[in-house]
C-alpha cells in the first residue's frame, strides 16, 4: 500500500523491501533505534523499533495511532521546524511499530558531545545550544505538543555544525490546560511542585528542564542529586559565570512556577502579538530573547 499524509504504511512486508538496518545507536524504555538506509535513493535514516507490548499511550479513542507517532506527526508537518528530529515514515507490524526517522550526519547526543568537551561548555556555546533548543521548544508549543523529557540524551548535534535537533516523543503528550498527574521523563529534571504536590502544568515543567539543562551545559553537573534537594531548592553557583546566564538559570529554577518564564509575544520579524491564547501557551523563544544572556545571538 502506498504512503499517506500520514506517513502510515500498514502492509509490514513494505518495511524490509524498503529499508537496510545497520549497527544500533541506542536503547531506551521505548524502544531500540539504528541506523539505516532507503535501499531506493540511499537516504541514511534512524529506525525505531518499538514493542507492541510497550505501548499503553494513544491520543486518540481509535488506539490506531500510538502516541509517540501521533506527536511526530504533527511536529513532521510542513513548515518544518530544524531543530525537532522528523518523522519519515511508520509501519505497523503485528508485534511492533517501526518509525522511519532523519539521522543528521555526523552527529551524537549532547551527553557524548559534552563529555568530548570536558564534561561542561563554555558560555558562548550553551548560549547558541539554548537558542536552538528553545527554538524546538518553542515550535512544540505553538503546535499544541508537550515534550516532557527534554534532556542532553534527547538532543542531537551535528559534529560540524552544531546544529542541534529534539528527538524522542516516547514521553510526550499533548498540550492540556489542567495539570498533569503523570510525571514520565527523567526524574533529575522533574519540577519540585510535582514532588510535593503531585501534579504540574504544562509550561513552568518545561522552563524548569530548560533550567537544569542549562545548568548540566555550563557546570558540569546537575543543579540537584536528590528528590531531596529538588524539593528544597537550592543550588550553588559558582564563579566564573556571567550574571545574566546565572540570572537565566534562576529564573527558570524559580521554586514556584508561576514566578518562571511566562508570556504570549510576537514572533521576531512580526508585529503585534501572535498568540496561542487557546491553551495559554507560553512562546518560549521570546521570553528567553528578553534575558541580556540570549539577545547577543539576535543582534550579531
Amino acid at each position: 500500500s502506498g504512503c499517506n499524509k500520514l506517513f502510515y504504511r500498514k502492509c509490514y512486508n513494505s518495511f524490509k523491501s524498503r529499508y537496510v538496518v545497520g549497527d544500533e545507536l541506542g536503547q531506551g524504555g521505548f524502544g531500540s533505534v539504528y541506523k539505516g538506509s532507503r535501499i531506493s535513493d540511499g537516504l541514511q535514516v534512524a529506525i525505531k523499533f518499538v514493542s507492541k507490548r510497550k505501548t499503553s499511550r494513544f491520543l486518540y479513542s481509535s488506539k490506531a495511532v500510538p502516541a509517540e507517532v501521533a506527536l511526530m506527526q504533527i511536529m513532521s508537518q510542513p513548515p518544518i521546524c530544524n531543530n525537532i528530529v522528523q518523522l519519515i515514515e511508520w509501519f505497523d507490524e503485528p508485534q511492533r511499530y517501526i518509525l522511519i526517522q532523519e539521522r543528521p550526519d555526523p552527529c551524537m547526543d549532547l551527553e557524548s558531545f559534552l563529555k568530548k568537551q570536558g564534561n561542561c561548555m563554555d558560555e558562548d556555546m550553551a548560549r547558541d545550544i539554548m537558542v536552538q533548543v528553545v527554538e524546538a521548544v518553542n515550535q512544540c508549543s505553538k503546535r499544541g505538543v508537550l515534550h516532557r523529557d527534554i534532556k542532553l540524551q534527547n538532543l542531537l548535534i551535528n559534529i560540524d555544525t552544531l546544529e542541534v535537533k529534539l528527538i524522542d516523543f516516547g514521553c510526550g503528550d499533548l498540550i492540556k490546560t489542567t495539570p498533569y498527574d503523570r510525571y514520565a521523563g527523567t526524574f533529575r529534571y522533574c519540577p519540585p511542585e510535582f514532588l510535593v504536590y503531585g501534579s504540574y502544568d504544562a509550561d513552568p515543567a518545561t522552563v524548569w528542564s530548560l533550567g537544569v539543562l542549562l545548568f548540566r551545559m555550563v557546570y558540569g553537573h546537575l543543579p540537584f542529586a536528590s528528590k531531596f534537594e529538588t524539593i528544597v531548592g537550592i543550588f550553588v553557583f559558582k564563579d566564573g559565570l556571567s550574571k545574566e546566564c546565572r540570572n537565566l538559570i534562576a529564573w527558570c529554577l524559580e521554586w514556584l512556577p508561576s514566578k518562571r518564564p511566562t508570556g504570549e509575544v510576537a514572533e521576531p520579524g512580526q508585529s503585534g502579538c501572535q498568540t496561542t491564547a487557546s491553551h495559554g501557551r507560553l512562546i518560549w523563544l521570546h521570553s528567553m530573547r528578553n534575558c541580556n544572556y540570549l539577545n547577543e545571538v539576535y543582534t550579531k
